[in-house]
């Protein structure tokens, strides 16, 4: 089967080592956020990693200290003008959301820093998080008055029950690795000078075990995942584009790049 080319890829940082590949989000001046082109990247990926049968097991990091920090708003908005909301580009995000989950190999989450907005349901659809600490997980959708998409509305409430859910989606709070840790929401907090070490040592394990009863394993625990979330997903998906046309969500993506407090009206 052939090999992951690197070369394919101007977003993502590809490096194979023995049966292990580090997939590092590469957008460092903006803290990865998802651009475009990154996007698709993204959604891509998984079926590359797949057809290496050299790799058994995937990471997934951002370069620098961020894992990811949402999606580049400085580029969405003009992507935005040129769309209408009876007619919803729903199609990548939900290939990006379902991809990680179909993809055959174990993928690991390594984050520094902020994983914010589709950054962090990126993290989410790992299999295992490991996150330093001081890194910040946060579904910030409502913050720049969009509905919760990206996946955070279906796996939130599985991952730590609906009421700690709805509070973080509803108000767009960061939580911090620790607590996250401790919620559930993810697997490990670590110091950062613990947390290369600890990740490798787990991609280590999961590479010399056997490759396909870990495989189908995953792919069994996935797709009841899959089963309990894609009306959740579907529906906050439609909410998340119908909302991104909102005056509310023009004023909150300016209120942002203008570093100051937006004032939604509700329209």
């Amino acid at each position: 089967m052939p090999e992951i080319d690197p070369k394919r890829y101007e977003w993502i940082k590809i490096e194979k080592r023995d049966a292990i590949v580090t997939l590092t989000l590469n957008n460092p001046t903006k803290k990865n956020a998802v651009s475009r082109p990154m996007h698709r990247e993204i959604e891509r990926v998984w079926d590359d990693v797949d057809a290496d049968d050299d790799i058994r097991v995937a990471i997934l990091t951002g370069e620098g200290a961020a894992f990811c920090a949402g999606t580049d708003l400085s580029v969405q908005d003009a992507d935005n003008q040129s769309g209408r909301p009876g007619r919803p580009k729903t199609r990548s995000a939900r290939r990006l959301f379902w991809n990680m989950l179909d993809a055959e190999k174990p993928i690991i989450a390594k984050v520094r820093g902020p994983a914010y907005g589709v950054g962090v349901n990126i993290a989410l659809a790992c299999d295992l998080v490991y996150a330093a600490e001081g890194a910040r997980f946060c579904d910030s959708h409502v913050k720049m008055g969009i509905a919760a998409g990206d996946g955070g509305a279906a796996l939130y409430p599985l991952l730590i029950g609906f009421h700690r859910a709805k509070e973080l989606l509803m108000t767009g709070e960061p939580v911090e690795a620790k607590k996250a840790a401790e919620l559930g929401l993810i697997n490990y907090c670590l110091p950062d000078a613990e947390l290369d070490a600890a990740v490798e040592a787990m991609a280590q394990k999961l590479a010399a075990g056997p490759p396909l009863a870990i495989s189908y394993t995953k792919m069994s625990v996935n797709l009841l995942l899959k089963q309990m979330t894609a009306g959740a997903f579907e529906t906050s998906q439609a909410y998340d584009q119908l909302t991104l046309f909102t005056k509310d969500h023009a004023e909150g993506a300016k209120a942002f790049l203008e570093k100051r407090k937006p004032k939604f009206g509700g329209s």
